[in-house]
């Protein structure tokens, strides 16, 4: 069985997940594709949304409530003072009921890959599908914590996410680390509230990876950290390592955007020529996972079918 990706290749290297939006339209159709698409280069955390998730509710609250008795000081009739909380508030209201009754485009499955099961299945080192469960995956969880109540504009954590902003501007290249094939940010708050982001990267091998980690960019931040880590109370760091050898790993998504190793690109090497140069793009691992052998677990992971195969439950897909 041939394997394509669902989503059209592109000339040049998009931005990993961690860094834009992934650049994608929506299928909206269980037969339909996509022809083509703009990259829109747009940050999954903005300003706006860091100091948002930067603070408690709490302290939202507080400044809320202080806002709101400063503006009924300031008014001659009080009333008037309800009046700007109160239209945000009717807004919002009838905002998440326009989209409840689908009056209104859902602005949460913007990009999202509707009516489609979908698995990302790695390609060789040519960007050739070769099937299922064909090639092994290194995993990096990099995080960070600041242990601090400015949180992420504590000053020793900005001099730390300075060195993690270096990295994420290394993978963005058009030729960045050998082996690195994409990556995606988390972030929470810890249950005593400190914010916490969490940055996982998928390559070919661990040596790829230990080659990022003792070059130009990775080892300077390491020695930093390493000669003053006395001053870092308030920063946590810590990494975990994975290696999925073949067919010990898969994946499956349903009315989601690209994340994770879906979210990564590949490098496809042409036998042609486009402007005498060799003919190379970047393609998606994304392939439709709703019939033949990606349709269940054994089979996305390259496997002879297992009894838990025969157990599922008619009508279960995944």
């Amino acid at each position: 069985m041939e394997f394509s990706s669902l989503l059209p290749s592109l000339k040049s290297r998009p931005l990993t997940q961690s860094s834009q939006t992934p650049p994608l339209v929506a299928i909206t159709e269980v037969d339909s594709r996509v022809t083509s698409y703009s990259p829109k280069i747009l940050t999954t955390d903005t300003p706006l949304q860091l100091i948002h998730s930067n603070f408690s509710l709490g302290t939202w609250m507080l400044l809320g409530a202080c806002t709101q008795a400063c503006l009924a000081l300031l008014v001659r009739n009080r009333y008037y003072a309800f009046l700007p909380p109160g239209i945000l508030l009717s807004f919002r209201i009838i905002d998440a009921l326009l989209i409840h009754f689908q009056l209104k485009k859902n602005p949460f499955l913007q990009n999202a890959i509707l009516k489609k099961r979908f698995s990302a299945m790695v390609p060789d080192q040519d960007g050739v599908f070769r099937g299922p469960g064909q090639e092994k995956v290194v995993i990096l969880l990099l995080g960070a914590k600041s242990n601090h109540p400015f949180g992420f504009l504590a000053p020793e954590f900005l001099k730390t996410f300075k060195w993690v902003a270096e990295m994420n501007a290394e993978f963005d290249k058009q030729d960045g680390p050998n082996g690195f094939l994409g990556q995606t940010g988390w972030q929470r708050k810890d249950p005593l509230g400190a914010l916490e982001f969490v940055f996982i990267s998928y390559w070919r091998s661990i040596d790829a990876l230990h080659a990022f980690a003792h070059g130009p960019v990775h080892r300077p931040a390491w020695l930093w950290w390493e000669k003053t880590i006395r001053q870092h109370d308030a920063v946590g760091i810590n990494h975990e390592i994975y290696e999925a050898d073949k067919g010990h790993w898969e994946n499956m998504y349903v009315n989601f955007q690209p994340t994770g190793l879906g979210a990564t690109t590949f490098l496809k090497r042409g036998d042609g020529l486009e402007a005498g140069v060799v003919d190379e793009r970047w393609i998606s691992p994304l392939v439709d996972a709703r019939k033949g052998r990606l349709k269940t677990s054994s089979g996305r992971l390259g496997v002879a079918p297992t009894r838990w195969d025969g157990e599922r439950p008619d009508g279960d897909v995944y």
